[in-house]
């Protein structure tokens, strides 16, 4: 028989916060200020990852490194989120704190990781009106997704130690990996983010959901909120 969950592990951007652009606009905005001719296709590829780790590899790329420091590009990569951030360009996911609302109720506890520095995944949560009890942000662990540290330092922190109580969610491949390489019991991939479900399919999950909708249904057989976020019991 299966464990409840007791801890659903989600990532921000793409996730649980729209994003329809706003951080690969803040990619792009730093590689046309700084010269480093990224493009989305790159940009892409390397959503969810740490973006202190990702400005190192664009310098390499662009034959810059050692002319510019990545955390100058880090620093103007955040500034470029607060900008989007205070435009409202990064509302919370339709459905989204219904759904966290429903968990919390039923005493599963909620927790957040991120590409993101803390203090910009502080600023996007704030800015969606999104409670963040627990928070593991890339900045406070020595490996980046797809490595599993940034999970298992989000289950230490919300005081559970079995990754079979655990749900990952997350719309990027390297999301995928950090909980699959976790072992979490349900690492679902979610495609109202910056990748769709053909992008998401071909790397390894448990779970593929559309939206908040599918991923609703996904979860509440493991933590008994409702199926449909308009039938409270």
């Amino acid at each position: 028989m299966s464990h409840p969950i007791k801890l659903v592990v989600f990532d921000i951007a793409g996730t649980s916060v729209q994003d329809h652009g706003f951080v690969e606009h803040a990619f792009l905005s730093v590689s046309d200020r700084y010269g480093l001719g990224l493009d989305a296709g790159w940009i892409k590829s390397r959503m969810g990852v740490h973006k202190l780790a990702v400005m190192r590899e664009a310098l390499e790329a662009a034959g810059k490194t050692g002319s510019i420091e990545p955390e100058q590009l880090a620093r103007a990569f955040e500034i470029a989120i607060d900008d989007a951030v205070d435009d409202g360009a990064a509302p919370a996911m339709d459905g989204f704190i219904e759904l966290m609302d429903d968990l919390r109720r039923t005493s599963v506890k909620v927790a957040f990781t991120t590409g993101f520095s803390r203090k910009t995944a502080e600023r996007v949560l704030h800015g969606a009106e999104i409670d963040y009890p627990v928070l593991v942000a890339s900045d406070e662990v020595s490996a980046g997704r797809p490595s599993p540290e940034i999970v298992l330092e989000a289950m230490r922190r919300s005081g559970i130690e079995d990754p079979g109580q655990v749900a990952v969610v997350g719309d990027t491949p390297s999301d995928l990996g950090s909980g699959m390489n976790a072992q979490t019991a349900l690492v679902i991939g979610i495609g109202h983010g910056t990748h769709e479900l053909c992008d998401l399919e071909d790397h390894p999950h448990t779970h593929l959901a559309a939206d908040c909708d599918a991923l609703r249904m996904i979860l509440a057989p493991r933590t008994g909120i409702p199926s449909n976020e308009h039938t409270h019991g």
